[in-house]
């Protein structure tokens, strides 16, 4: 499902949240954050539902490139990701000079890419099922036989709007 949501965050606190998401949860020999979806889902959400913690999204953003920038002297972007993993445990810690939100915003950022990875598709995030394939959850399978009951599960996932869309196609 497409889902067109105006921007609600610029260019630059994408590009920082992109950085971040990364971090989080990083491409490894599997999609990462960035590629499953989970920025487009937190700005779907920004712009929805969580619209109350926009603020917060835009104070700590820019207390994270305020961070780098003191730090070492580079973008968020630009660093090395050692760099960034130890900003960001900074933020974790609650350790960041002058952003006294700085552990809260890090666990809501953390938990909105953790909800893109592994949502239901229909919120912008986990796309084609990455998410859901990377840890073998079927989705939202309509019964099981006996066979997969108490077992490890080897159906294709299938999201909630799948029926909606096959039904579309007929």
């Amino acid at each position: 499902m497409a889902h067109h949501v105006d921007p609600v965050l610029t260019a630059e606190e994408v590009r920082i949240l992109s950085a971040v998401a990364e971090r989080i949860f990083p491409k490894t020999d599997t999609p990462g954050a960035v590629e499953i979806g989970a920025v487009r889902y937190i700005e779907i959400a920004l712009g929805g539902d969580y619209a109350a913690l926009l603020a917060l999204y835009r104070l700590g953003l820019r207390a994270i490139s305020r961070h780098a920038r003191n730090k070492f002297a580079r973008r968020f972007e630009a660093l090395a990701d050692a760099h960034k993993d130890a900003l960001l445990a900074d933020f974790e810690a609650g350790a960041v000079p002058g952003f006294a939100r700085a552990a809260e915003f890090f666990e809501t950022v953390r938990y909105h890419v953790l909800e893109g990875v592994f949502c239901e598709p229909q919120y912008g995030g986990n796309r084609d099922m990455i998410g859901w394939r990377l840890v073998n959850f079927p989705g939202q399978q309509f019964g099981y036989a006996d066979p997969y009951i108490n077992q490890r599960v080897d159906l294709e996932p299938l999201a909630v709007d799948s029926t909606k869309a096959a039904e579309k196609e007929s």
